[in-house]
């Protein structure tokens, strides 16, 4: 008689009947039942489509230079890798949104089970702060409870001011407000590899800011994760 593992599925509730094998006796259960996972797997990215080898933005077959990647170079001029496993839609737009604007703290359980952080020999993994305002208002910091349901230790260096929202106001606006990262934690950064992570990516700037103000502590290298592009 073949025994089954009965869980539920974390993003539909539906129970996960997983037969009881050697195979997976020695592995965590899966939390995710077949149908989600199809779901997930169908915003990955992938090499069909041409992107910038830096940021990952979509580009035309006749484009050369990514735009955003220019802009971003004549301003900052910070050498960096993006690396992400979803674009910003259908279930994982729906998912972060839920989580982050209607604070259902729930969802960080799902996140934390479908992205994959990236291996390497980071000295530090150092997420990409919101403000304190917001974290209270939300009662949780989302990138930071995502990491430590996946057991990521990271270091808090980074704080950063509170600011009305700017999805209303173009780049070149956006570029010319003050830089409003602060160094809030003073760790020996001088030659270390580092890995920022952040929930989403969009224009970079938000991530080049932060290098922008980090750079100042002498970091070595800059790697980008983010959990949907």
């Amino acid at each position: 008689m073949v025994r089954h593992i009965m869980e539920r599925c974390l993003q539909c509730l539906n129970p996960i009947n997983e037969p009881f094998t050697i195979i997976n006796f020695y592995r965590n259960p899966n939390v995710l039942c077949e149908t989600c996972v199809g779901k997930w797997n169908q915003v990955k990215i992938h090499d069909a489509i041409k992107r910038c080898k830096k940021c990952l933005k979509v580009m035309t077959q006749d484009e050369q230079i990514c735009e955003d990647c220019q802009f971003l170079n004549e301003r900052f001029n910070i050498q960096y890798q993006l690396k992400c496993d979803f674009i910003y839609e259908g279930i994982m737009k729906e998912t972060i949104h839920q989580y982050k604007f209607l604070k259902d703290h729930y969802l960080c359980k799902i996140l934390a089970e479908v992205i994959n952080i990236p291996e390497g020999k980071f000295d530090y993994v150092i997420p990409i702060p919101s403000p304190d305002e917001r974290n209270i208002e939300r009662t949780f910091n989302p990138v930071e409870e995502v990491l430590k349901m996946k057991g990521v230790d990271y270091k808090n260096v980074l704080g950063t001011e509170f600011r009305p929202k700017q999805a209303g106001l173009n780049k070149i606006k956006r570029i010319k407000e003050t830089n409003p990262f602060f160094i809030r934690k003073n760790i020996e950064l001088d030659g270390k590899e580092i890995l920022l992570v952040d929930d989403i990516y969009t224009t970079g700037l938000t991530i080049n800011r932060a290098m922008c103000k980090l750079s100042t502590l002498n970091v070595r290298k800059f790697n980008v994760f983010a959990f949907a592009r």
